[in-house]
């Protein structure tokens, strides 16, 4: 997380506010696409966590090479799409200055190559996490995020197009990831190595469970970079460099909970594959509340020291930046609320009513958001809408889990009710500190305790049950007599 971030202010400095902007605007698009390649690999990782729940292995080479099938059509599909309505798109109706057509046109195609790494490399992803092999994701992120830095200290002395450069050391990054992810498979796991299969009913069984994910993940592309293509065409590409740096840190923070649901997530399904349903939603009751906490908490202290945060991390803070990030942090503590619960209703296999009516509610953020910018001409709104589009797909994600599988309200809102008790009682005190304090270190360093220490003593005696206070305590105390 921190190497990202110190990446950015370096990027920030490299390229300049405007080039920045434009590559965030045409580049960001392999951004949004990890939602694709979330929910390709969802799918696939599904049916083989299903299968492995019921002890059934013989099945996991066929579900393998019907979904890389599966993808590889799906990529040759939107290959076309991106060659002639994507560069249409770039060439005449962004706004980008004349003397950066060139590059912004060398940006969009290493998003393209990065794309199509991104879709083959979804079903190795699956068979990883089905397998529970969390350590190598943890390595992998590592070993790329230094060899991004590195990467982009190299351009500050390379000559030559800065812009164009750092585009293609990204997409050179994207295509090693794919590779070193396939050779680990085929090395490690029998099921991934491939040979063309297509079994017309497995297809079409992972082919609509997937058609229903990718409505989904369109949807969230649709909000996300479509929101950013509007504010390019009524505010241009510094209001885009904003986006981009207050996306970078939601993403940042993200990052620590998503790692965390990616190991929850196949112990989740084969529960529920095995019909053990306390165990199923003991996970649901503990990958929420750890993951809103999670969540919150880092959120607590961007809200309140972003000034001081961004005055240290970039040495020129793009003008909408701080109240972006803010905006962004609000609107994911929603969506951090309503994945576990995404998950159950995954392994139910019954996603078509879900997937639908929360693709919905995040296309419609993109009309909304355009027609509210038309009546009030402010960069603010859109990121209101995605608060209340947040909101509304936990609602959604909630009434599913209820209708499918028989979620008790009773005993998830009284769960709520205590996560933001706990959420109220840190920001009184984190106001209080706010208003008495100036925007020092001193005050950065009080805060961070506070809500490390006053944090954890809240949880402990309000959301904790006296039962796992003595689980959390004998934990502890062992820890110590070893």
């Amino acid at each position: 997380m921190f190497i990202g971030l110190f990446s950015v202010r370096i990027v920030l400095n490299a390229l300049g506010e405007e080039d920045y902007g434009i590559y965030n605007v045409i580049g960001g698009v392999v951004t949004m696409l990890a939602f694709l390649n979330n929910s390709l690999s969802s799918a696939t990782q599904r049916f083989l966590s299903f299968e492995l729940g019921k002890g059934n292995k013989k099945e996991l080479h066929s579900i393998f090479s019907n979904s890389m099938t599966l993808y590889i059509g799906i990529c040759v599909i939107l290959l076309v799409l991106a060659e002639i309505l994507g560069l249409w798109f770039v060439n005449n109706k962004l706004v980008i200055p004349n003397e950066r057509i060139v590059a912004a046109n060398w940006i969009y195609q290493f998003s393209i190559i990065s794309f199509l790494c991104t879709i083959l490399s979804s079903p190795f992803n699956a068979v990883i996490i089905a397998r529970e092999k969390m350590g190598v994701y943890a390595y992998v992120s590592i070993a790329e995020s230094l060899l991004k830095l590195a990467l982009i200290y190299s351009i500050l002395v390379l000559g030559g197009d800065k812009l164009i450069i750092y585009g293609f050391f990204m997409m050179l990054v994207s295509v090693l990831v794919f590779v070193f992810y396939m050779f680990y498979c085929l090395m490690k796991f029998e099921e991934t190595k491939y040979r063309y299969v297509f079994d017309k009913n497995k297809i079409r069984e992972i082919g609509s469970f997937a058609g229903w994910g990718i409505w989904g993940a369109l949807s969230n592309i649709f909000k996300g970079q479509g929101i950013n293509i509007l504010l390019n065409i009524f505010f241009g590409p510094m209001v885009n460099a904003s986006r981009g740096i207050a996306y970078q840190v939601e993403g940042a923070v993200n990052t620590l909970v998503q790692n965390f649901y990616t190991a929850m997530r196949p112990q989740l399904i084969k529960s529920y594959a095995a019909n053990e349903t306390e165990e199923m939603f003991k996970l649901l009751n503990i990958s929420t509340r750890l993951g809103y906490y999670m969540m919150f908490l880092v959120s607590l202290i961007f809200l309140y020291k972003t000034p001081l945060i961004f005055s240290i991390w970039l040495e020129k803070i793009p003008q909408y930046s701080i109240t972006f990030t803010r905006l962004a942090l609000i609107s994911q503590l929603f969506i951090v609320l309503a994945n576990p619960l995404m998950t159950a209703i995954h392994a139910t296999g019954k996603v078509a009513k879900y997937q639908f009516l929360s693709g919905c509610i995040f296309m419609l953020v993109l009309p909304f958001s355009y027609f509210i910018l038309k009546w009030d001409y402010n960069s603010f709104w859109p990121f209101i809408v995605l608060i209340v589009s947040s909101l509304l797909y936990w609602i959604l994600t909630i009434e599913r889990c209820y209708k499918l599988i028989n979620l008790s309200l009773r005993n998830y809102f009284v769960m709520v009710f205590r996560l933001f008790l706990v959420s109220l009682i840190l920001l009184l005190g984190a106001q209080l500190l706010y208003r008495w304090g100036t925007d020092g270190w001193l005050d950065f360093i009080v805060l961070c305790f506070y809500t490390l220490v006053v944090g954890i003593m809240a949880i402990l005696f309000i959301d904790c049950s006296k039962s796992e206070r003595i689980m959390i305590k004998e934990l502890i105390l062992s820890k110590f007599h070893k």
